[in-house]
């Protein structure tokens, strides 16, 4: 009696054609695997390469305005390596919050702004000499603008003068009470919540302002 007959031999080519292909799918799933985890790892290293970290500061000196240094100005700085593309933007202060500069000033300074607001139309002389020593108000919101890395955005700024002198006290003391949250986007589109009491957490979506 032969150990290997017809039937016998056709069972083993069957079952090594079987474990044949189960190692085949097997080195085709390692090297599918393989190819997801590395195109996982690109996109990763290319959502932190377009990372905005945007976060809110204030300052009360402006080294670059050789006429008049003395600037309140409050900022969106981006720390990140991509650009930060701004959604939306919230002001607070003293539990509440104003989706703009001129109703957070009304809130925190109002009796200083309309003090400067009746000195400036007061003002007969429109000189440049004479804005810059009445000093003024300006700002840079708008609606969705891009703050690019390693930069900052002026939000809005108040110059000390004649005119704003009040507002510039007030406003230099209070501004430790203000903070900011924003919601910005990448140029990849990941989307991001940032505020003063916590680190920039990535999210679905920016509300619209």
């Amino acid at each position: 009696m032969k150990f290997l007959n017809r039937d016998r031999l056709n069972l083993v080519i069957a079952f090594s054609a079987i474990m044949i292909s189960l190692a085949s799918f097997y080195a085709t799933y390692l090297q599918a695997k393989a190819a997801d985890l590395q195109a996982k790892a690109a996109n990763q290293q290319l959502k932190i390469m377009t990372m905005p970290v945007v976060r809110f500061t204030h300052s009360n000196y402006d080294t670059e305005d050789k006429t008049n240094p003395n600037s309140i100005g409050f900022h969106l700085q981006n720390a990140g390596l991509g650009p930060g593309v701004l959604k939306s933007i919230a002001y607070h202060y003293n539990g509440k919050s104003y989706s703009n500069y001129y109703d957070l000033l009304m809130a925190c300074c109002n009796e200083e702004v309309k003090i400067m607001q009746k000195r400036i139309s007061e003002a007969k002389d429109n000189s440049a000499y004479t804005l810059s020593r009445n000093g003024g108000l300006w700002s840079g919101e708008r609606g969705e603008f891009i703050v690019p890395a390693q930069d900052e955005y002026t939000l809005f700024a108040i110059s000390r003068g004649n005119a704003t002198s009040e507002l510039w006290e007030k406003l230099n003391n209070e501004r430790w009470n203000i903070t900011v949250s924003s919601c910005f986007c990448s140029p990849l589109g990941n989307c991001y919540q940032s505020s003063a009491q916590k680190l920039s957490i990535e999210i679905d979506y920016c509300p619209a302002r």
